[in-house]
């Protein structure tokens, strides 16, 4: 089955029994959620576009039509906050980006929510997307006492890079489409998949290092983990 999206998005292919009614229960769900701000046309064709990022992970998964619905929903939540943005004046965005979004930018996003203001946005994402993020990810943020619940690999969308104040792209030697026309730093960071835990550790001790730069100089009191 082909489901045709409107406005020029890509069609999106789908071969799951009644995956029609899934990606329409999700765009109603989401078009009322976000009423107020967006119109349901927008909605919908987020959340086709959302289903095809995922076509990669052996689709159609239960696992990746739940991280559709999960993608559709953040990257609704920055096109509001763009439209919002003088709400937030005073608050920093933050986009972090690695190729996966399974390692490196998780463990810079997951720091960094660590010490920023309540309502400061930070988002990761990957040039392309892995499953599932590392499991040593989360046990090097529960070390420290940093919940990594919830986070999920996903692709650079062009909702994330507008929203962004500061972008910063991790070991990502590529040019990214996604990025063109917008400024971004980038960080070598290496990850070590070798040494076990403590390869992750290291990491994550680096990264937390650069991402404490990164705050103080955007006025955000970082203080150690």
């Amino acid at each position: 089955m082909v489901l045709r999206a409107r406005s020029g998005v890509s069609p999106v292919t789908v071969h799951a029994p009644h995956a029609l009614d899934v990606i329409d229960r999700v765009a109603l769900r989401l078009g009322d959620q976000y009423r107020d701000s967006i119109d349901g046309d927008t909605v919908r064709e987020i959340v086709l576009d959302s289903f095809r990022r995922y076509r990669h992970l052996d689709h159609p998964s239960s696992h990746a039509r739940s991280l559709a619905a999960q993608l559709a929903a953040d990257r609704l939540d920055a096109v509001r906050w763009v439209t919002q943005r003088q709400l937030h004046s005073a608050l920093p965005s933050f986009l972090f980006i690695c190729s996966g979004n399974a390692g490196r930018s998780q463990l810079a996003a997951a720091l960094m929510r660590a010490v920023a203001p309540l309502g400061t946005r930070v988002v990761s994402a990957g040039e392309s997307p892995a499953a599932r993020v590392l499991p040593g990810v989360t046990e090097a943020l529960d070390e420290l006492g940093i919940a990594a619940f919830g986070e999920y690999p996903k692709p650079i969308a062009p909702e994330f890079v507008a929203a962004a104040d500061h972008i910063v792209v991790l070991n990502c030697d590529d040019e990214l489409d996604a990025l063109a026309g917008h400024e971004f730093r980038r960080w070598n960071v290496a990850l070590d998949r070798t040494s076990g835990k403590q390869g992750m550790r290291t990491t994550r001790d680096h990264i937390a290092l650069e991402v404490q730069a990164l705050a103080l100089e955007h006025g955000i009191d970082a203080r150690p983990y």
